[in-house]
């Protein structure tokens, strides 16, 4: 019955801003969230999307405002037509299906620009005066030791032991949160800025040549190396070693910064280890805990990319054990 009521809501919801009754409603399932997007086709081809959205996260209350923000700085987000905060109703742009992701075994000299253009849109969030932020504006917790250590427990209970089925012992734990701890201090230490949170192949879509960023309700102040990580250690593309140093030489020079390209580069790993271990944590939870098997397929990239992450990055040893013992597990299970 609610459920009847809710598509009842919805149909109203879009002929009262369109002006008809006349459109098709097709689902789209995407992602892993708490919201339910649906594409909204009227007869003369036109399209929009339809997005609503729960109260299960509260960071998707904050997708409206940072839209808004976002556009401000000239950064390519969805248009938003028309929308319902009460009932959590939002009528947007239509991107299309096509993605970085979906682009992911087409040529590199085809995929080059996108990836540079997206670098240069997300540095403008990353150049954003901390000072200069509204008032009004409605972010998520901002990174520092309890997020920091939020995001080491969500790896270690649902990759580690839900997935992996690893139990370490007291004095093991002990040691491997002392390291952890220390990735975290060294990324305390890099001056904070505004960033996506996940910044990575699938929520960069890709519409009239140009990078259009979605699923940015999760921006927060935090370490730009979290961002650069998500999108160039993202487990769902591929890269060579030398597309890698491309992009990293490209953000590099974009930011130019008053230190080396080698201290940048150890930073950039750094923030890539706790990028995936957050990463880790929610393909298992959500293949597991919320009964989406398709996340579960994406652990074995993940770890291959943290490992050679903790190798670049260092004073890891603890963790590198437990991410080899995960991968040779995982190599007898089918995921």
């Amino acid at each position: 019955m609610k459920m009847e009521l809710m598509q009842k809501e919805i149909q109203k919801f879009l002929s009262d801003h369109l002006g008809t009754k006349n459109f098709e409603l097709v689902p789209i399932k995407k992602g892993g969230s708490d919201r339910s997007f649906i594409r909204v086709s009227l007869q003369h081809e036109t399209s929009f999307i339809f997005m609503h959205y729960g109260d299960e996260v509260a960071e998707n209350a904050c997708w409206l405002g940072i839209n808004k923000f976002m556009a401000s700085l000239n950064i390519l987000v969805p248009r938003i037509h028309t929308h319902d905060v009460s009932r959590h109703f939002i009528l947007m742009e239509d991107l299309g299906d096509v993605d970085l992701w979906s682009l992911r075994f087409e040529p590199w000299e085809e995929r080059r620009d996108y990836y540079f253009q997206a670098l240069t849109q997300i540095y403008r969030l990353h150049s954003v005066d901390l000072k200069s932020i509204p008032a009004d504006l409605q972010l998520s917790e901002a990174y520092g030791p309890r997020l920091y250590k939020w995001e080491h427990d969500y790896f270690l209970e649902n990759l580690a032991w839900e997935v992996c089925k690893i139990k370490l012992s007291s004095s093991d734990t002990s040691k491997l949160n002392k390291e952890l701890d220390a990735l975290s201090e060294h990324l305390q230490k890099i001056e904070p800025c505004l960033i996506h949170r996940d910044f990575q192949s699938q929520n960069i879509m890709i519409k009239n040549e140009r990078p259009v960023l979605i699923d940015f309700q999760g921006m927060r102040e935090g370490c730009l190396f979290y961002d650069l990580g998500s999108l160039i250690c993202d487990p769902y593309v591929t890269f060579e070693d030398e597309e890698i140093n491309e992009l990293l030489d490209f953000y590099y020079k974009l930011m130019n910064p008053a230190y080396s390209r080698d201290k940048f580069v150890q930073n950039f790993w750094m923030g890539s280890v706790q990028r995936l271990l957050q990463a880790l944590g929610a393909y298992g939870f959500l293949g597991l805990k919320k009964h989406k098997p398709a996340f579960l397929k994406h652990i074995a990239n993940g770890l291959e990319n943290l490992l050679i992450a903790i190798d670049n990055a260092g004073r890891l040893d603890h963790l590198n054990d437990l991410a080899t013992e995960c991968e040779t597990i995982l190599a007898r299970k089918d995921y």
